[in-house]
C-alpha cells in the first residue's frame, strides 16, 4: 500500500514549533573521548526522534566533577578534539546540539555552552553566573563570561 504524505498542517514546524530533546548521557569522568561517542549516540537517536534541538548537560565532554583536571592543557587539548569529533560525526543529521565544555581563551578558561550543527560550530556562549559556594567551587577554574560578546574563538584548529 502506497504511503499517502501528512498534510502540512499536522508538522509542527508548520507552527513554529520544533522539538527540543534533553539529553542524558551516561558520563566518564574526564574522558573526553567516551563522552564524545556518547552524545554521538544520544545525537543519533535524537535524529531518529526527528528532533530539532538537543540540549546537553553543562561540561558534559569532560564531565563536571573532575575539578583542577580542568586546568589541565592536555584535557582542554582532548576537549577541543572531542568537540571536533561530536562535529564531524553528526554533520548529516538534522537536530542542532548544545554540548557543554570548558574551552581556554586569552589565558582564561570558561565554561561554555558549543552549538553544533550540521558539522559545524556555529557558536560558543559562556557562562556568566559562576556559583562559589559549598560544593561548587566554579570561581577557581573559570571565568565569567560577562561582557564577552562578538568575540572569535578558534576550537580544534
Amino acid at each position: 500500500m502506497a504511503k499517502t504524505k501528512a498534510h502540512p498542517f499536522h508538522s509542527i514546524h508548520t507552527h513554529g514549533l520544533i522539538r527540543v530533546g534533553a539529553c542524558t548521557p551516561r558520563a566518564s569522568v574526564g574522558d573526553t573521548a567516551a563522552n564524545a561517542a556518547e552524545t554521538i549516540a544520544l545525537a543519533q537517536q535524537g535524529d531518529a526522534r526527528h528532533a530539532d534541538l538537543l540540549v546537553f548537560p553543562e561540561l558534559n565532554i569532560t564531565s563536571y566533577a573532575i575539578d583542577d583536571l580542568h586546568m589541565q592543557t592536555a584535557q582542554q587539548a582532548a576537549t577541543e578534539s572531542a568537540i571536533a569529533t561530536v562535529a564531524a560525526a553528526t554533520a548529516a543529521l538534522r537536530p542542532v546540539l548544545v554540548v557543554g565544555a570548558a574551552l581556554p581563551r586569552n589565558g582564561r578558561l570558561y565554561n561554555c555552552a558549543v552549538v553544533i550543527a550540521r558539522g559545524r560550530i556555529l557558536g560558543v556562549v559562556p557562562k556568566v553566573f559562576l556559583p562559589n559556594y559549598r560544593e561548587y567551587y566554579e570561581k577557581r577554574w573559570f571565568a565569567s563570561g560577562a561582557g564577552l560578546t562578538g568575540l572569535d574563538i578558534t576550537i580544534a584548529g
